[in-house]
């Protein structure tokens, strides 16, 4: 039966001889014999052991997790209930690291459209960012809008006029009293940032009907702080 040296295994796993010295000074995985000199000794079965060992720690188990899974009978109950464990912790990490990123990006854009950061505390920091998340389901209406918007024009249109009669009229008059609509709700929920003073500012009816949308750009407006005429970014309102 082949047997390998402290050496031997680490290089076998691809870890360090200090992890295989430490794994046996706490008892996850000891050699099967000492030599003579009392130098550590494993055998198929303790490599065997200790490539479980790798596996579990390179899921993210702590070594106190391993050290019980290793030990107990039950091995797969044990196993199950630390899995089920481990992902929830991910779970919670992911959820973390979510918001962290939310909020960088949060701080990014300001300094972008603004050019300065004004938070100066967590709680404006979290304001801002639920005044972002209501403005994104303002965006995802605005979508809706448009989309049925786009149905009726190019869908509905179409088949009533097929039909003739007054419906094509009737499907008309629809459509135009949605993207009156559609204007009147997305100059209320939006405003704009001026790439100059970095103000922001709200525009009427009007204005949002009849000025140029730029897309991501935003809209060419001009600014009702400083004047400043050009393509403003779109914004949630103060």
């Amino acid at each position: 039966m082949k047997t390998y040296s402290t050496g031997e295994l680490a290089k076998a796993c691809k870890v360090s001889v200090r992890t295989v010295q430490y794994y046996d000074k706490e008892g996850i995985v000891v050699p099967s014999q000492l030599s003579v000199g009392g130098r550590r000794i494993y055998s198929e079965d303790d490599f065997k052991k200790f490539h479980c060992v790798c596996l579990y720690k390179s899921l993210g188990f702590s070594l106190e997790d391993i050290k019980k899974i290793m030990e107990t009978e039950d091995t797969y109950d044990l196993l199950l209930e630390v899995i089920m464990k481990q992902q929830e912790k991910i779970s919670d990490e992911i959820h973390t690291l979510e918001k962290t990123k939310e909020k960088l990006n949060m701080v990014k854009e300001e300094i972008d459209n603004t050019g300065t950061l004004r938070l100066e505390s967590l709680d404006e920091m979290e304001a801002l960012l639920d005044k972002k998340r209501k403005h994104r389901k303002t965006d995802i209406m605005t979508y809706i809008f448009m989309g049925c918007y786009v149905l009726i024009l190019f869908v509905g249109f179409p088949i009533t006029v097929s039909v003739g009669g007054i419906y094509p009229f009737v499907m008309l008059i629809i459509a135009i009293t949605l993207l009156l609509g559609l204007i009147f709700y997305h100059s209320g929920v939006n405003a704009y940032i001026c790439p100059s003073c970095h103000e922001k500012f709200p525009i009427g009816f009007f204005k949002d009907m009849f000025t140029l949308n730029g897309g991501s750009k935003g809209k060419y407006l001009k600014c009702s702080h400083c004047g400043h005429r050009g393509w403003m970014k779109e914004s949630f309102p103060e």
